[in-house]
């Protein structure tokens, strides 16, 4: 597997392509869609900054335009990001985000793949051929109080109006769900939905990549370095891990600042997923110090706040160093680190 481990962080710059449907008067509204997102070809989204080269993660990235009823498909190609999809999709009945059971909304935010649902497990003339359930409602949805379930993408046979309007899920045509599933690997592989996605000159997108990984850097230079002072002001008041709540963290890295004569913390690439002020990183982590060496995968959520970023969560995967790919989905373990 091509992995790369780093001290810092090692950036990726993003370029964009287009792709559309093939012409028919049935398919006009749908095509119309298409065509008035090619006049972003030359920007870049503006939430979307950076996929992991680590060859374990998910080397592509959904995205949903709920306003121009749209979803994209954004691939790692090498140090950069390239559209390779576009094409047309439906989404709930009722505007605005999802908050409760049976809104009819389609929620927005991030959100991962997590199983393939085929024939005859769904109902053909609901769901088409195929479906894929997601993870909401995810850690943010569930902080604001969120409610509801069963929030899929699949597709509709063809004689269905792609126009309809859904219980909340996000809907594209047999054909096109097909193709999709190419690009999908199951509890990797993000759906990133918007109200409206917006795009930024290559410029500003360099300057928010840049910015994220900074705050990573920090966090990572002030954990290192074991001043937790530092360390904490990363971490949100309300900050929970398995096993451990603000409080109990600060006082679990001052134990351990007492235990080590030192700690070397060294991140891969990361995986960033940003949507409005909601961030995920997920990142290979190695760890060592004169008591303890682990190695897994570190996945941080963070909301942004008047003083920046803040870690709500944190979860730790421990993996084999020789690892092959993720696909077994190890459940998260408290840390010891």
């Amino acid at each position: 597997m091509n992995r790369r481990i780093c001290t810092g962080i090692i950036s990726c710059i993003a370029v964009t392509v287009s792709w559309g449907l093939a012409s028919s008067p049935a398919f006009a509204a749908e095509e119309e869609t298409v065509s008035q997102n090619k006049t972003n070809a030359n920007l870049l989204p503006s939430d979307l900054l950076q996929i992991s080269s680590t060859d374990a993660f998910s080397k592509y990235v959904f995205l949903v335009d709920k306003s121009e009823r749209h979803l994209a498909v954004y691939e790692r190609k090498g140090e950069t990001i390239e559209k390779i999809l576009d094409v047309p999709s439906d989404i709930g009945k009722a505007t605005g985000n999802k908050s409760k059971r049976d809104d009819h909304r389609t929620p927005e935010g991030i959100y991962f793949f997590e199983k393939k649902l085929g024939q005859p497990e769904i109902p053909f003339n609901l769901y088409g051929n195929m479906a894929f359930t997601t993870d909401y409602p995810n850690i943010f949805d569930r902080r604001e109080s969120k409610t509801g379930s069963g929030i899929w993408l699949h597709s509709i046979p063809d004689t269905v109006p792609l126009t309809r309007g859904s219980r909340g899920c996000v809907v594209v045509r047999n054909d096109v769900i097909t193709k999709l599933k190419e690009y999908i690997k199951l509890k990797e592989t993000p759906i990133l939905i918007f109200d409206k996605v917006n795009y930024v000159a290559k410029e500003e997108h360099d300057k928010r990549r840049v910015a994220l990984n900074e705050f990573i850097e920090g966090w990572r230079k002030s954990w290192q370095s074991q001043d937790i002072e530092a360390y904490m002001k990363y971490y949100d008041e309300k900050f929970v891990a398995p096993g451990f709540n603000f409080a109990t963290w600060k006082n679990h890295k001052n134990r351990l600042k007492g235990l080590y004569k030192f700690i070397k913390v060294e991140l891969s690439q990361p995986f960033l997923l940003l949507h409005k002020d909601q961030l995920i990183v997920k990142t290979f982590q190695r760890y060592e110090s004169n008591g303890h060496t682990d190695f897994g995968v570190k996945t941080l959520h963070a909301v942004k706040t008047d003083s920046g970023y803040k870690i709500i969560r944190e979860d730790w995967t421990p993996v084999r160093d020789n690892l092959a790919a993720t696909t077994q989905n190890p459940q998260p373990a408290a840390p010891t680190n």
